[in-house]
């Protein structure tokens, strides 16, 4: 019993020599409260916040960059350039530069340096300023880089210690009022685009939506216009961007070949106001810029290539691709003649497709309905073009349930496409020849018997 007692006692002993070697030797272990938080040169900088910036850039050489760059946010939240001159500001530009103010971390610290010239800091390169609409400012001197080239040091007002942030990120403090100006060329709606003009030289072509909304060429020629071209014209003038600011006002325009465009789109919104059009002129130099501008505006700026070529159109490409497709699901009758052959499909009620002498009726007449109703045009053939449509190689009449019915006759193919004419107009296309194999492998063997049903 007493030996029991002995070792309960050390038992103990051990049990308290343990937890002192544990808390005072290794010491206590931080929570996630006691951890440090990461080190930023701003503690409540919030973005958001932010009404007025001003930029100096004290290191440049280049005169008209030496004035300061005050940026304002007007009662609408829009962002404003308001000196050295009054613009509409970058709002990408502007958010993103507050964003990475907000986001600065220090790669380190240096605690209460003692001469500011040692850092660059007596003569900062760039000086900015950050003011909320409350009052509060946020200052941020950037001085030299640190001698492996890859941060610099920076003071921040409210701080005791200097920081060395990386270079990149402090790159756009001294950018000049031309990067932190509005590079949208033009701004429309593209769902409320009403009309739309391209004039290439001499070409000219009209896009115009009609009651029903749907798009239509109306010059050069009047057709259905193919939507998704549509869109795309409209994407590109609205994704324009000013790569370069040339002149805010021009004084001569043949200098940039803008007296006389050689490309020009204009666009009409629905509410019946007036038109927006961007001018194209001359290339620069060798380069994939062209001069361009606004015609209500007096600055010429430079514009990528891309947008050049988008006016460089041709009608067809606009047509519209779809006028030989219907609902498979519409169609009734379908007579397929080939040559001196010709069988009948006949939807019944219970929409099972049967012809005389062909045993797989359903299948056949099911396949055939679904492949005419997608057919796509992918060309729209020359006028001078050899289509072997005077005497077609497979006519098809499919009726549908409303009874009006869709001809197709197929004429020869050239270069895996085959030519295609309608009982609608008198265009010819060039379609896929996938319908034609599929007809010649039904009908290329000899005609099966409808098999007798036993009694």
């Amino acid at each position: 019993m007493k030996n029991s007692k002995t070792l309960l006692v050390y038992a103990v002993v051990a049990a308290l020599l343990g937890g002192y070697i544990y808390f005072f030797e290794r010491g206590p272990v931080k929570g996630k409260k006691d951890e440090e938080k990461p080190l930023k040169v701003f503690d409540h900088f919030v973005a958001d916040d932010i009404t007025q910036i001003h930029l100096e850039n004290l290191a440049t050489t280049v005169n008209a960059q030496k004035s300061p760059i005050d940026i304002q946010k007007d009662e609408k939240g829009t962002w404003l350039i308001v000196s050295p001159k009054q613009l509409p500001a970058d709002e990408t530009m502007v958010r993103t530069l507050l964003s990475g103010v907000g986001d600065y971390t220090p790669d380190s610290s240096v605690d209460n340096p003692a001469n500011l010239a040692d850092f660059g800091l007596k003569n900062p390169r760039t000086r900015s300023v950050f003011k909320t609409k409350g009052g509060t400012s946020f200052e941020i001197l950037v001085g030299d880089k640190n001698a492996a080239g890859s941060s610099n040091y920076v003071q921040a007002s409210g701080k005791t210690s200097l920081f060395l942030i990386p270079s990149g990120s402090v790159e756009s403090l001294g950018k000049t009022v031309d990067d932190f100006r509005d590079h949208n060329f033009v701004k429309t709606d593209l769902v409320l685009a009403k009309k739309i003009r391209v004039t290439r030289g001499a070409k000219v072509f009209e896009f115009e939506k009609d009651k029903n909304n749907t798009w239509n060429i109306t010059k050069p020629i009047e057709e259905k216009a193919e939507e998704s071209k549509i869109r795309d014209l409209l994407n590109n003038a609205n994704g324009l961007r000013i790569e370069s600011f040339v002149s805010d006002k021009a004084a001569n325009l043949s200098a940039y070949g803008l007296a006389k465009p050689h490309a020009k789109m204009e666009i009409w919104p629905a509410d019946g106001g007036p038109s927006k059009a961007i001018l194209l002129g001359k290339k620069k130099d060798k380069g994939g810029l062209f001069y361009g501008k606004t015609e209500d505006l007096p600055a010429v700026y430079l514009v990528q290539d891309y947008f050049e070529k988008a006016t460089d159109i041709k009608a067809s490409d606009f047509r519209d691709r779809s006028v030989m497709k219907f609902d498979a699901g519409a169609a009734q009758t379908l007579s397929v003649k080939r040559g001196a052959q010709q069988t009948v499909y006949q939807k019944s009620d219970k929409g099972l497709w049967t012809a005389p002498g062909r045993a797989n009726a359903n299948d056949e007449g099911a396949n055939i309905a679904s492949q005419l109703s997608s057919t796509t045009i992918l060309d729209f053939a020359a006028k001078d073009a050899v289509t072997g449509l005077a005497e077609p190689s497979v006519v098809v009449e499919v009726t549908l349930n409303d009874k009006s019915s869709r001809l197709f006759r197929f004429g020869r193919t050239e270069k895996n496409q085959v030519y295609l004419a309608s009982d609608k107009n008198r265009d010819v296309y060039l379609v896929s020849p996938a319908i034609l194999s599929q007809l010649d492998s039904y009908f290329s063997a000899v005609l099966n018997p409808n098999p007798t049903v036993k009694k």
